[in-house]
């Protein structure tokens, strides 16, 4: 324990070491204090006329002047000097990517052809358990989520705070008609509004475009931005390989640089979702913030105590006349 305490103050640190000069001010201001010499008084031939004013007044020693009046103002210069200690490390959120999660949200995912831990779901619930186990392994990236129908809704924008966007997704209903068109083009939006970070679409739908533009006519918008859209076919049919090489979505993710999957059950779609999460891990070195305790709110207490108890002290061995 005393060991841990010991390592944890190695790193103490004033944040505005500047207001350390003040200090340096105190010797020669309180050696000119000492210096002023005894305080002006009127020459009394006799204490007889006064006696009946009571006890002749007492000077303050020089050391308790010095206590009660410099050690606050030392204590009051080194909180301003902001004393702090480390804390521990945290992640720069500037390193990682943004991830806008495009959900079918029509009412073919309510179909209950999956299965997960055993027994029979939806394909909305195996959806959105699956993503909520992806979204908790990337921690470091920023998750934005539209869920479609016929047209697009956003359900969060792009934030670190994972779980309330998660908290957004399982409120989200289904409805009518799928426009995948619509919705590459909404995440796009919302993508290209922070151009500094690697940008991916994931792209989840069990069928076929039914509203608005082809998936294709959209797909030029994300390439002109720099976004790479990854795109997901679910449901217990399988596509056949040269059907799949000719599938509108696989040629999504190739004029964008992304990647086209089938899962046909809940365990697929893991495994989509972690090939994905392994190629879109960066080699960053990762540059890390580290987290400080403020101290100063202690030495600002305490020169105030200080401060405050002198004064006191100072009216308790006051002389009293009369």
């Amino acid at each position: 324990m005393l060991i841990a305490a010991v390592s944890q103050f190695s790193g103490f640190e004033f944040q505005n070491p500047w207001w350390l000069g003040l200090l340096l001010v105190l010797p020669p201001l309180a050696w000119w204090w000492g210096r002023r010499g005894p305080l002006p008084s009127v020459p009394v031939p006799s204490l007889r006329g006064v006696a009946h004013l009571g006890a002749v007044p007492r000077r303050h020693s020089g050391s308790a002047r010095w206590f009660w009046v410099w050690i606050p103002l030392s204590l009051l210069i080194l909180a301003l000097a902001r004393p702090r200690i480390p804390r521990g490390e945290v992640p720069d959120p500037s390193k990682g990517i943004d991830i806008m999660l495009a959900l079918d949200f029509s009412r073919s995912m309510a179909e209950t052809d999956f299965r997960l831990k055993g027994r029979r779901v939806s394909r909305k619930d195996a959806l959105v358990t699956v993503t909520d186990d992806f979204v908790k392994g990337r921690g470091n990236d920023r998750i934005g989520i539209v869920c479609f129908a016929r047209t697009p809704w956003l359900v969060s924008p792009l934030t670190l705070d994972h779980g309330w966007a998660m908290a957004s997704l399982k409120e989200s209903e289904l409805a009518t008609g799928t426009g995948i068109g619509w919705a590459i083009q909404a995440a796009t939006t919302f993508l290209k509004r922070d151009s500094d970070r690697s940008r991916v679409i994931i792209m989840v739908t069990d069928g076929d475009n039914s509203a608005g533009p082809r998936p294709l006519e959209s797909a030029p918008i994300a390439v002109r931005n720099g976004i790479k859209v990854y795109t997901i076919l679910v449901g217990p049919e399988s596509v056949t390989p040269s059907a799949a090489a000719n599938h509108e979505l696989n040629k999504v993710a190739r004029m964008t640089g992304g990647l086209f999957f089938q899962a046909q059950d809940a365990r697929a779609l893991r495994e989509i979702y972690s090939a994905i999460d392994q190629l879109e891990k960066r080699e960053l070195v990762q540059k890390r913030y580290v987290s400080w305790q403020e101290l100063y709110p202690w030495f600002a207490g305490a020169g105030l105590a200080v401060w405050f108890v002198g004064v006191g002290w100072a009216q308790v061995i006051r002389p009293r006349i009369g």
